[in-house]
């Protein structure tokens, strides 16, 4: 395989609890370094997606959607979508190699199905597969190839089967997935298990993962993984989180990306 004729067009799914009021994408944050910027997923898909960026010619976002409900965002800085003067998970002018706006990329799509009851099974699935439906329309009308899920933390089933994407969803995790590897922590608390790992005394490690997405949590096929982040037991969850944005995630998504993309669509 080898570099696709066009970019590959990449739908960005995600949720502004996490990656903003979680995470703090887009601010500065303090660090033992001294205050340093939260650059995320988008941001530097973005800037690597320029000319001489490495994934020039590779990709380019399509369309960002959010799927928070109101209430998630209650007394937090982060608006459901990008709004000009507020803080957002990037800066509200940050513009692609074309000179578009990406904050006019982004659309809100609730997950109401996350305020149904589990006992209510059939109908919480059902407004399930009506979410996963609307994304997958939304990624038709923007054109894009493949969902790439930062912090989405729920399951996609529809897409990956009744609707035929397996393969072309895939998910960015703060952490390894393998779980044969010491450096394991899947699941939504990956920064919160490090840290408790360390406070034990254990020597840990933390990384990250991009990998297709499958059935199960944080399961699927690894594209690219790396556990270089020494993890401390005096980390404050943001210190290892800007530490580990900076060492495994923001990088083992350009790299694997750079290889899912060549081995995926080199003749697109």
């Amino acid at each position: 395989m080898g570099r696709p004729k066009r970019p590959v067009r990449a739908l960005v799914l995600t949720s502004i609890r996490d990656v903003g009021v979680c995470d703090l994408n887009g601010c500065t944050v303090p660090t033992a370094c001294g205050p340093r910027y939260m650059e995320g997923i988008i941001e530097r898909s973005v800037k690597e997606s320029r000319p001489g960026g490495a994934l020039d010619g590779l990709l380019e976002i399509a369309g960002i959607v959010t799927d928070d409900l109101p209430k998630n965002l209650e007394g937090s800085t982060y608006p459901l979508v990008p709004t000009t003067g507020k803080q957002w998970v990037h800066p509200c002018d940050l513009e692609d190699r074309h000179g578009n706006c990406v904050a006019k990329l982004t659309t809100h799509i609730p997950s109401e199905f996350r305020r149904i009851p589990n006992r209510d099974a059939d109908v919480k699935r059902e407004a399930k597969r009506a979410f996963e439906m609307q994304v997958l329309e939304h990624m038709k009308a923007v054109g894009a190839d493949i969902i790439v899920s930062d912090h989405y933390m729920a399951k996609i089933e529809y897409l990956i089967g009744e609707f035929g994407l397996y393969g072309r969803v895939l998910n960015v995790h703060p952490a390894v997935t393998d779980k044969r590897h010491e450096c394991c922590f899947r699941g939504p608390t990956p920064t919160a298990d490090a840290i408790a790992k360390a406070k034990t005394g254990a020597h840990t490690q933390t990384g990250a993962t991009l990998h297709l997405i499958n059935e199960e949590f944080d399961d699927g096929l690894v594209i690219e993984s790396v556990w270089p982040t020494p993890v401390f037991p005096t980390d404050t969850p943001q210190e290892l989180r800007w530490r580990n944005y900076q060492m495994a995630k923001l990088p083992v998504f350009t790299r694997g990306m750079q290889y899912y993309v060549t081995e995926m669509f080199g003749n697109l």
